[in-house]
């Protein structure tokens, strides 16, 4: 039987990077046991970090296997803006994450107004667009349609392999016109 593990303050600052950036999880001081049997939920008192801890578990005490997702939704949302849950030397309405990126959807034209500009390039746009819809499923209110996280995974490895399709097929085209300059370079000599 495996033994489900909530992790209950996953969050940006807790995830470590190796020498060769593989992620590794720190700080399991708030880690419990998951439910078991016929358990939908493990009743705790309200523990983590504002900003990241699912809205149904801030209000119940509730915690499922579904309010890490929510956590992980979040964190990618700071890896696509390259901003914080809460940043108090913005505006108003700007200051917490989850609303400033409600005023920008996903599938709207001001939607690239939130993507850190480090992260875009010419095939990086779809995939930024592509990591936020499997962003706002975790961050789905109804907790029950949030995805698994074995589902945010496979979705996370879909993306970067059509991400280094597109750059695979790009560099061909660049060596492509490349080399077709130089022999118009060669035919003209």
């Amino acid at each position: 039987m495996e033994v489900q593990v909530i992790y209950r303050d996953f969050k940006s600052s807790n995830v470590l990077l190796d020498k060769d950036f593989e992620p590794k999880l720190s700080d399991f001081g708030l880690a419990r046991e998951g439910p078991t049997g016929d358990r939908t939920h493990v009743s705790t008192a309200v523990v983590g970090t504002y900003g990241y801890a699912a809205p149904e578990y801030v209000e119940t005490g509730h915690l499922t296997i579904h309010s890490d997702v929510w956590s992980f939704g979040v964190v990618l949302y700071e890896i696509l803006t390259g901003r914080r849950t809460l940043e108090r030397n913005h505006p108003v309405n700007e200051q917490k994450l989850l609303d400033w990126v409600k005023q920008f959807p996903v599938d709207s034209k001001r939607f690239s107004m939130i993507i850190d500009s480090r992260l875009i390039n010419e095939n990086s746009f779809n995939a930024a667009k592509q990591i936020a819809k499997l962003a706002d499923s975790c961050l789905n209110k109804n907790a029950k349609e949030r995805p698994t996280m074995t589902q945010v995974v496979e979705r996370l490895k879909q993306i970067i392999q059509d991400l280094e399709g597109e750059n695979t097929s790009t560099n061909r085209n660049a060596e492509s016109s490349q080399s077709s300059l130089s022999r118009r370079k060669q035919n003209k000599e």
